[in-house]
């Protein structure tokens, strides 16, 4: 294997990959569903706006196309923002349940995917393998100090 080919991607961050692509496309839908039926969420008198759900579809979009990137880049970031952006869209997602929609059989189910969603992405962004790559495989972008090359 020649040095300057990057390591091969974990499992564990191709899960993270796969997890921020879902809120992505969760974001995307989020927006042009907001969009397509702005008329009719302010024609029912909608507990959410369609201008809060909008902006916020529209800002899971940015965000996953970021965190897309810096997993695919192998930024270093990556490995601490991931859990942070699946922590707040739970945390969005947990408000918007208790506050503005009305209540619904389901919470337990709710609660145990919420946990498992925690889980996976814990334990897929703390894996040894996933921490090193994230964190240490920048190194294959660098130029060697001691090169005799330019």
């Amino acid at each position: 294997m020649d040095d300057s080919t990057p390591p091969r991607r974990p499992f564990g961050v191709t899960l993270l990959l796969w997890m921020v692509l879902c809120l992505s496309a969760w974001g995307l839908l989020r927006f042009t569903a907001a969009l397509r039926w702005w008329d009719l969420l302010l024609e029912k008198d909608s507990r959410i706006s369609p201008l809060y759900l909008s902006i916020t579809g529209a800002g899971w979009v940015v965000a996953g196309i970021v965190l897309i990137w810096g997993i695919l880049s192998i930024r270093r970031w990556a490995y601490r923002v991931v859990p942070i952006s699946v922590f707040l869209w739970l945390v969005e997602y947990w408000i918007e349940r208790i506050f503005f929609q009305e209540s619904r059989a389901n919470l337990a189910f709710s609660i145990a995917l919420s946990i498992v969603v925690i889980v996976i992405t814990l334990v897929s962004a703390w894996n040894r393998s996933s921490k090193i790559y994230l964190t240490k495989s920048e190194e294959h972008e660098q130029p060697e100090k001691h090169s005799t090359s330019p």
